[in-house]
Order: structure tokens, then sequence, then C-alpha cells
């Protein structure tokens, strides 16, 4: 199972489409034109709605490996929702609130929870999962860039933290 936030998603989007120059722009440049997200933004949208991921994602991978893709964002927090002319909110909501029954009923069960990066709402969500789902056995690792605080309070005191790339975690996870 893949858990994206509103910023992940866009950022796998991005990089997966290589139609920016940058994955991720300086707020300089965003405060000078915003709308330097939007061919990402668009596929995010495009994605909630129909479930197409762009080739070269990690999303796609896991759609087309059969393995479950879930988005979890607060409305409004990220860039990518300022774009899309068929922005259905309603639909946004839904997807998350399908996406928390998912990841609730999967704590029932053996789970290996990862955490990619530090934001703040993937241990929320962990931990009002866990706690809904009264969760038996499981772990949960926490791969991050930098040495954060937060998450390793939160959910990696479950399993492991692992200072690495996202790239490097997975190269070590599909070597086993």
């Amino acid at each position: 199972m893949l858990i994206h936030n509103g910023g992940s998603i866009f950022h796998d989007f991005q990089l997966a489409t290589e139609e920016l120059e940058y994955h991720s722009h300086p707020i300089d440049k965003l405060l000078e034109d915003f709308s330097v997200n939007a061919p990402a933004s668009r596929l995010v949208w495009k994605w909630i709605a129909d479930e197409t991921a762009p080739k070269g994602s990690i999303t796609k991978l896991c759609n087309d490996l059969e393995i479950p893709v879930l988005m979890f964002t607060g409305m409004g927090c990220d860039f990518w929702q300022m774009f899309g002319e068929e922005q259905q909110w309603g639909e946004l909501g839904e997807c998350i609130f399908w996406d928390f029954k998912k990841l609730s009923e999967r704590f029932r069960t053996p789970f290996h929870y990862v955490c990619m990066g530090s934001a703040v709402i993937h241990p929320e969500i962990f931990i009002k999962a866990a706690a809904l789902a009264h969760a038996g056995d499981f772990r949960a690792d926490v791969v991050d860039f930098l040495d954060m605080y937060r998450p390793r309070t939160r959910v990696a005191k479950f399993g492991k933290y692992y200072k690495m790339t996202h790239k490097e975690y997975l190269e070590k996870w599909l070597k086993k």
C-alpha cells in the first residue's frame, strides 16, 4: 500500500513527467509565478477523478502492480489544489474518506507502515487508523532526508527511522 499526502503525489507526478525544470520550486519563484505548478497539478486532479497516473511515477508502478494507493491531504494545503477548472472538492473528500477506511481495515491484520518524509499528516493518519482498528501485529518505518524529531516520537517507535532518500530506501526494500 502506498500512501500519499498532497505534496508527495504532486512531486511524484512532477518528477515523472519531467515537464518542469525542478521537482520543487523555491518560494520566490512560486510567488513570482505560481502557474509553474499547473501541469503537475492537473495530473493530480486527473488521478483523483479516474486514477490514471503518469508513466514513470511510483503511483503508476503501484497501480500496475495492483498495490493500493491512498491519499490524505488537507484541503487548500497544497499548491496542486490551486489548479484545475473542474476541481471536485466533494470527490476529493470522498476519496480521502474511503482511503481512510481502507487504511483502518489494513491495520486489523499484520501490517508494515512506511512513512516516507516527515509531513505531519502521515503520522497523524497512522495514529488515527491504529486507534480505530485496535491494531495488532504491525510495524512502522520512517524514511526522511533530514533527521526530524516529530515522526521519531510518534511513528518510528513502532519500527525504525531511516535517514536516507526515498530512492535509497526503495532500493534497500526491493533488494530484500
